[in-house]
């Protein structure tokens, strides 16, 4: 059976049952008009309201002669043999043109919103592996931005739609990886989130928690740096509380950990010397010059950790 697949997350395509389409080319009318009828496939519309939904926006003036050119070619470009003209895009009783909702067609936005919309719709806590599985495999086919060289209204309409879609569908598996300890799992999910909206902070903030539960808290200090400045460079503002309230607590927390308890096993101990006696004159400090010079460094460097921590805290 010939199956007609359309594809367009990313740039409209058009193939025959897995096969690329040799010699297909699509007008530029005929193509929104494909892309339209796809996305609200069982729906029927007037010639009249076509034209005005889909070229207005481009100042186009569109007569009923060139909206039927445009419907024409596109049916002479998809519907041919085997298949049978009047099998993918059809009428209803009324006159109205639509793209068949039993038609040998697979469409790529449809099998994201099934496989997305069971596990959105319940709560986190309720999800099974079926449900979680769906969400996997919605994320994995939203390869891009539906119909990115399209710049008509409706268009741009339908792409913050299933791009809302996406990042829920993405924030809920970051926050299930969160849930059973997959953090570098949460991770990717956060990332991911982050590629298409960087100004999310709350997903800034989450990023930063998975960085520390995964053992990597520089890299949680350095989200903080990196959503800071973005904040200031996109929209002059500062991070909430909430964000600064838990980069102090993973700064802290770096600075208060026992060097001893990270040093590997077959590090020598640290020997603090013991204070000099008293007595006129500066005293000399007894013990292993290396070991000396070596508490000193360690000091001095959390001196310093500690007053950039500070200064930071300031600037803000």
């Amino acid at each position: 059976m010939i199956v007609l697949h359309l594809f367009l997350f990313g740039s409209l395509s058009v193939q025959w049952s897995g096969a690329p389409c040799a010699g297909i080319a699509l007008s530029s009318r005929a193509a929104s008009l494909l892309a339209f009828l796809a996305l609200a496939r069982g729906r029927f519309f007037s010639r009249a309201e076509l034209a005005t939904l889909l070229w207005t926006d481009r100042g186009e003036a569109v007569n009923a002669g060139t909206f039927n050119t445009a419907l024409w070619r596109l049916r002479k470009a998809i519907e041919r043999p085997p298949i049978a003209a009047g099998t993918l895009i059809g009428s209803d009783r009324r006159g109205g043109i639509g793209l068949l909702p039993d038609a040998a067609l697979t469409l790529d936005v449809e099998q994201f919103q099934q496989l997305t919309a069971p596990g959105l719709a319940r709560p986190l806590e309720q999800l099974g592996e079926s449900e979680i599985s769906g969400l996997r495999a919605g994320v994995q086919l939203y390869k891009a931005d539906i119909l990115s060289d399209f710049t008509d209204d409706w268009a741009l309409r339908e792409r913050e739609k299933l791009r809302r879609i996406y990042l829920n569908a993405q924030g809920r598996l970051m926050k299930f990886c969160g849930l059973v300890g997959d953090h570098g799992g949460g991770i990717r999910h956060a990332q991911a989130i982050l590629d298409c909206d960087a100004l999310r902070e709350d997903v800034h903030r989450e990023l930063m928690r998975l960085y520390v539960l995964n053992g990597q808290r520089a890299l949680a200090l350095r989200q903080f740096e990196y959503c800071r400045g973005l904040l200031r460079r996109e929209l002059a503002i500062h991070p909430m509380p909430e964000t600064v309230a838990l980069y102090r607590r993973i700064a802290e927390s770096a600075i208060d950990a026992n060097p001893r308890d990270a040093a590997p096993a077959t590090e020598a101990p640290i020997i603090v010397p013991p204070p000099a006696p008293a007595g006129p004159g500066p005293q000399r400090p007894t013990g292993d010059p290396r070991l000396l010079l070596e508490t000193a460094r360690r000091h001095l460097a959390e001196a310093d950790v500690q007053l950039q921590m500070s200064l930071r805290l300031f600037d803000d």
